[in-house]
């Protein structure tokens, strides 16, 4: 505090010629906040906080506090002269903001913690409980928690809920004077790098297919070709799995692994596969949890087709398989490559698009698959001449139902 005393001293001493005493003490009143300012940044930035201050601080919460009002019925913002009889105090923890971080407790009297009124664990008296955010996050699966602190005999001014940063003990401790400010640049997540290389290898999976198979491509991305009821008698639908083929099937596998990770990554478990994935999280763990899922996707596919050729015998339905199976892998192509593209744009211009990705996803995957289911009705209908009964039972058992099934089981 000698700083602001000093400057106290000497500005009442030495008054400024022609300066009025009202503009004197507006520029008082600004300098002191200022001076003010700076001494809380030194004192802030050269200690840390919570057990053996050693986090970064990054929120205090001790001004977000709500409380129950029974006459309100509702959560309102919590005030001392009103509410100090009150033992349960409650706030809004948002994963968005804190990912990466840990979330702190601390209250010299025994406690209990309520996520979205549920009881979770009980807290020790004068001891700091800690709490990693991203595991809150891959518990619960949400944006936001609803934390309720209720004790007996507790009031809000006891409590302290933080969020901190880990100080590294390696870390040079660096003190802020009035006269510089350090800022300490933000890691990129490993996520991004992820997101960069592996749209890159996708860019060069694309770029490859159009040079090397450019017949095949032209076929596959024809959107003239795609509605064509009328299929042409060729080799290249008789044959699925030749290399060219196979090729295009592959790099399907890879699009949609692609686009899988990108929802796994805002903490969606599609499927359940976490338990079969690498947990490592450095962009060579994701490249070959990428690989893993490729494959997963690939083996998926083929035992589409080997469900469409039983089924397709068993309803005695002739030259349906392969052209079932090349309808459902060109318009596969097209959508989900054209999702790509949404997914470049967006990740540089609207990237809350990405964070919510499984959400703006789902409505569109659906309608695609409606059309798709339409579009194959139409054209298997065009070559066959039993009735309408059996080709809708057929398209209900290999179509509809395993999109009804995966959608109950991946959400």
């Amino acid at each position: 505090m000698s700083k602001i005393a000093i400057f106290l001293r000497y500005f009442f001493q030495n008054k400024p010629v022609g300066t009025s005493n009202s503009h004197r003490f507006l520029v008082l009143k600004l300098s002191v906040i200022l001076l003010i300012s700076v001494f809380s940044v030194e004192r802030i930035s050269a200690k840390g906080v919570g057990p053996a201050e050693g986090y970064y601080l990054v929120h205090d919460y001790h001004d977000d506090w709500q409380i129950y009002d029974e006459g309100y019925k509702a959560y309102v913002p919590y005030v001392r002269e009103r509410h100090q009889e009150y033992s349960s105090f409650s706030l809004f923890f948002d994963f968005e903001n804190y990912k990466g971080y840990k979330l702190l407790f601390y209250s010299k009297k025994e406690n209990y913690l309520f996520i979205d009124a549920s009881l979770q664990k009980k807290l020790p008296a004068d001891v700091w409980t800690i709490m990693d955010v991203d595991s809150l996050q891959k518990v619960y699966r949400k944006t936001r928690l609803f934390l309720t602190f209720y004790g007996i005999n507790t009031n809000a001014e006891d409590l302290k809920v933080i969020v901190g940063n880990k100080i590294s003990k390696t870390e040079r401790s660096i003190e802020l004077t009035e006269y510089q400010l350090t800022v300490r640049p933000k890691a990129i997540p490993v996520f991004n790098n992820f997101f960069v290389l592996g749209l890159v290898f996708l860019l060069i999976c694309y770029a490859f297919l159009y040079n090397f198979q450019p017949k095949t491509f032209e076929r596959y991305y024809n959107f003239q070709d795609l509605l064509t009821i009328n299929v042409r008698d060729d080799s290249f639908v008789n044959k699925p799995f030749d290399l060219g083929n196979l090729l295009f099937v592959i790099n399907l596998s890879f699009t949609l692994a692609y686009l899988f990770m990108i929802i796994r990554n805002e903490e969606t478990d599609l499927f359940n596969v976490s338990n079969i994935l690498n947990e490592e999280e450095t962009v060579l763990g994701l490249f070959l949890n990428f690989i893993a899922i490729a494959i997963l996707i690939f083996i998926a596919l083929i035992i589409k087709y080997l469900s469409l050729a039983i089924l397709s015998n068993l309803y005695r339905f002739d030259n349906v398989t392969n052209v079932h199976f090349f309808k459902i892998m060109q318009a596969s192509s097209i959508f989900f490559l054209l999702v790509l593209f949404l997914v470049s744009y967006s990740a540089i211009s609207y990237p809350f698009i990405l964070q919510n990705f499984e959400k703006y996803l789902l409505i569109p995957v659906v309608i695609f698959f409606i059309l798709r289911l339409l579009l194959i009705y139409f054209t298997i209908n065009k070559l066959t001449s039993l009735k309408n009964l059996y080709l809708f039972s057929y398209l209900c058992i290999v179509e509809l139902i395993p999109v009804i099934i995966g959608i109950r089981f991946a959400l």
